[in-house]
Formats: structure tokens, C-alpha cells, sequence
């Protein structure tokens, strides 16, 4: 009975969909995308797909509280550059991953004390520090730091797993085996679903809601910390604008894998499939011949489609609750 339960939960899940509609295009790329499946391309989605998914878990974990980040791009663009200016001076991969990690923490956490402290709320918050990073940035740097070291570019050109596989890879693999742990099995994640579900009930149940939410974008920030490094590795020259755009391709990732905008449902399998329906979508148009411009508008649409059906499901679920109590009343 039990397995019966469990097999009908898992063929009405958003994961089983997001399965079969990746199935169907990925046939579909066989057919009409000719070089799709070439080893070259396959690799570059997975490299794409590794620091897409190392993020979108952070993302995450942050929508899950009930709150978002909007400012990851200009974040991840400014470890981009921390980075390019230590990997100058010959410094190893292996500082330059925990330096990142570091980094992102901090600059994460900073969101995370204004939305707690002072009470902005997160999207106000994170679109201020966007702001305010962007404007640092053509300060510290014009426009690039070039003719980096091979030290720097070790990650994205030296270290292949069996010569071909991205070293990005592994890092995706261990973030997500580590989150995929962590949601399940950590007292911490039951506290981040209880603040997204019902953040003055949490308070109320002994929760330290303002300190878990800080430390939840602490977490984050170690991740965008890590997907930074892999972008700013992959070449010689890493420019102002290294993460632009990215918060978005994450916010879509994790709302597409099933994650409530309104936070406290969402699960971890859900933001692996989005981020990688997400990456295939940029070189499948390319290889379809068309024009790259729609590679934004097709994601856009993917967030408005997905925010609607979380949208529905939350309100279906807020009218089952009223029939519930009445009948357990007339019970009564």
C-alpha cells in the first residue's frame, strides 16, 4: 500500500513531468539539432549545468525561507574579479576556491543582515546591493583583467576527470550530495521550510527566524562563491560583467524544479532537473538555428509559466485546508 502511495506521489510530482519533458526534447535534439550531441557540446552543457546547479541550490535554499536574491549576478561578478586580481599574482586553485567561498559568504551575508536587521524586504534589499555592487565595479576595474596565468585557468583547462569530463563536474557532484543530505537529514533545513511556511509560527515553536535566514544566505553566498570561480577560470580574461544575467536563469531554475515562490515547499531533485532543462536551452537553440535573442525570452516565459502553476497549486491547497476544518467541525 505503502509503495503504491509512494509511486502515485512520485508520478504527479513536478519532477516526473519536468522527466518526460525533458525526455521529449532531448529526442526532439536528436532528430533536428544537428552537432547537439557532439562531445565538445555535451561537455559545455555540463560544465554550463555544474555551476548553474551549484547556485540554483543556494537560490534554493533562500526562496525556501520565503525570500529572494536578486543582486547574485553583480555578486558573483565581483568574487569574478577578486579572483582575476589574486590569480594575477600566480595565486593556486587551491586558494582561490576557499577565498571565493569566503567571500561569497560575506557579501551574502550582508543581504541577509540588511533583510533581518533593518527590515527590508529581500527584493528591496538584494536590488539595492545590485545596484551597489555594479557601481564598485567599473571603480576597482576598467573593463578587465587580462593575460591571467595558467595557474588561474587550471579548473576549466588542466583538470579533467578521465581527460575530457569538466573538474566542474566533481564540484557539482559534492555540492549536490551534500545538499541533497543536508535538506533531508539536518535540523537546520526543517527550520528553513517552517520559516517559509509560517516565519511568526516558527518564531513562536523557539526558531531564531532572523538568525536562520542570515545564515541561510550565508550558505548561498559560499555557492554563488564556488559557481564564481568556475566562470572566471574558464579563460584568461574576466570582465565586469561575468555574472550578469544569472540570478535569473537561478530564480527560474528553482521555480521550474517545483520550489513555491512563497517559500517552504521545494525540494532539491526538482532545482537539479530545472538547472539542467535551463542550460540545455541556450546551445539548443544555437544548434537549431535560432537567433540566440530568444534564448532570454524562452527562460522569461519559463518563469512567468512557472510562477503561475506554484501560484495554483498554493491556492488549491489553501481551499482544500477551509473544507477540511468544516467537516472535522460538523464532526463535532
Amino acid at each position: 500500500m505503502y509503495a503504491k502511495e509512494k509511486r502515485n506521489s512520485f508520478t504527479s510530482s513536478t519532477e516526473c513531468y519536468l522527466m518526460i519533458f525533458l525526455g521529449i526534447g532531448l529526442i526532439f535534439l536528436a532528430f533536428f539539432a544537428k552537432g547537439f550531441y557532439s562531445l565538445n557540446n555535451l561537455m559545455s552543457v555540463l560544465n554550463t549545468f555544474s555551476y548553474t546547479l551549484i547556485s540554483a541550490i543556494g537560490m534554493n535554499m533562500i526562496i525556501l525561507t520565503s525570500n529572494i536574491d536578486v543582486s547574485t549576478g553583480a555578486l558573483v561578478s565581483v568574487v569574478c574579479l577578486f579572483l582575476a586580481a589574486l590569480g594575477k599574482t600566480g595565486v593556486p586553485f587551491a586558494v582561490l576556491l576557499p577565498v571565493a567561498m569566503a567571500m561569497g559568504t560575506l557579501l551574502s551575508t550582508i543581504n541577509g543582515l540588511f533583510i533581518t536587521k533593518m527590515k527590508i524586504p529581500a527584493i528591496v534589499a538584494t536590488l539595492a546591493t545590485t545596484q551597489i555592487f555594479q557601481g564598485i565595479l567599473p571603480l576597482i576595474v576598467e573593463g578587465s583583467i587580462y593575460d591571467l596565468p595558467a595557474s588561474f585557468t587550471w579548473l576549466a583547462f588542466e583538470a579533467k576527470i578521465f581527460g575530457f569530463i569538466p573538474a566542474s563536474a566533481l564540484l557539482c557532484l559534492i555540492v549536490t550530495a551534500a545538499a541533497l543530505c543536508f535538506m533531508k537529514y539536518s535540523r537546520f533545513s526543517k527550520k528553513i521550510y517552517a520559516i517559509g511556511n509560517n516565519a511568526e509560527g516558527a518564531r513562536l515553536a523557539g526558531i531564531a527566524v532572523e538568525k536562520t535566514v542570515v545564515l541561510t544566505y550565508a550558505i548561498a553566498g559560499a555557492l554563488f562563491g564556488i559557481t564564481a570561480v568556475i566562470i572566471a577560470t574558464a579563460g584568461q580574461r574576466v570582465t565586469t560583467t561575468m555574472g550578469t544575467g544569472i540570478e535569473m536563469t537561478l530564480i527560474a531554475a528553482v521555480v521550474l524544479g517545483g520550489t513555491s515562490t512563497a517559500g517552504g515547499c521545494g525540494r532539491i531533485s526538482g532545482t537539479v532537473l530545472g538547472a539542467l532543462i535551463l542550460s540545455i536551452i541556450s546551445p539548443a537553440i544555437n544548434y537549431l538555428g535560432i537567433s540566440p535573442n530568444w534564448s532570454d525570452a524562452v527562460k522569461g516565459v519559463i518563469i512567468i509559466v512557472s510562477v503561475v502553476l506554484s501560484g495554483a497549486r498554493f491556492m488549491k491547497k489553501k481551499r482544500v485546508i477551509p473544507v477540511t476544518e468544516k467537516n472535522s467541525a460538523g464532526g463535532m
